[in-house]
């Protein structure tokens, strides 16, 4: 369990999901958390529902936090930064989860009063899969990262990328469980087509997509070892995988993620 102080700027969806993630796996307790929330509402919601500390504008829990999560809309970044930039020290971490803004803007709000980790949050929050991509600046520890990375095992796995590569990461980790997604729903209409009830259909894909996740990421192996296992001399599988391999099946998931990199370096 950590024993940092940790303050969230701003209490959105995605704010809660970390902070839900923290609470349920121990790794921090209700105690160590404090939201600043200006959504009176908002805050009321977050306090009755994690017994955690939430608070309107608060420069005095910034300055006692080990932690600080900047979890504003991107627009209201640069405000809420000045804002509460004079209470800062130099051994607290900024993490910031703000969509769009690189480490030198963020630095340059700060001054050099502050650890940075720009972070990508994982999407699989719930499933407690997939990773959230992080990048630091260079007052960044070894040591500080051991703490990132715990802080977010609670919502999945960690994977520190150059800065440059965010884009792509997005565009590929943080899109990628939308074209999982897609395959997964042809695969059922195609159990359904099948003659299989819609939710036959579909424990059988969700339990064929998760078991083939985990042997790959227990073997190590390249999936096409393990489907020449699968496919016997003109057997069923090989039959199927003909249609795929003729549609162009991997050059079109190929070209989606493309697209979705080239989209998300327009930005």
């Amino acid at each position: 369990m950590l024993k940092s102080k940790i303050v969230f700027i701003g209490g959105g969806n995605m704010a809660e999901g970390i902070i839900r993630g923290i609470i349920n796996t121990g790794t921090m307790e209700a105690g160590q958390i404090t939201v600043c929330e200006i959504i009176k509402e908002r805050r009321e919601y977050l306090k009755k529902t994690y017994k955690i500390e939430a608070v309107g504008e608060s420069f005095e829990a910034v300055g006692m936090a080990d932690i600080i999560f900047l979890a504003t809309r991107p627009q209201n970044a640069e405000e809420s930064v000045i804002g509460f930039k004079d209470s800062l020290n130099g051994e607290q971490i900024l993490v910031s989860i703000c969509a769009g803004i690189d480490i030198e803007r963020l630095q340059n709000w700060t001054g050099d009063k502050v650890k940075i980790a720009k972070v990508m949050p994982n999407v699989l929050i719930e499933a407690r899969h997939g990773y959230s991509g992080v990048c630091v600046s260079d007052k960044i520890t070894e040591k500080d990262k051991e703490v990132i990375s715990e802080l977010f095992s609670a919502i999945g796995q960690t994977m520190y990328i150059p800065e440059n590569m965010f884009n792509e990461f997005t565009a590929y980790s943080c899109a990628g469980p939308a074209y999982v997604m897609y395959f997964l729903a042809g695969l059922i209409d195609a159990g359904v087509e099948s003659g299989f009830s819609r939710m036959d259909a579909t424990a059988i894909a969700t339990e064929n997509l998760i078991g083939s996740g985990m042997m790959i990421a227990e073997t190590k192996k390249n999936p096409y070892q393990i489907t020449d296992v699968m496919t016997s001399p003109a057997g069923v599988t090989i039959e199927g995988c003909h249609v795929l391999s003729s549609s162009g099946f991997q050059g079109i998931v190929m070209d989606a993620v493309r697209a979705a990199v080239k989209r998300a370096n327009e930005f």
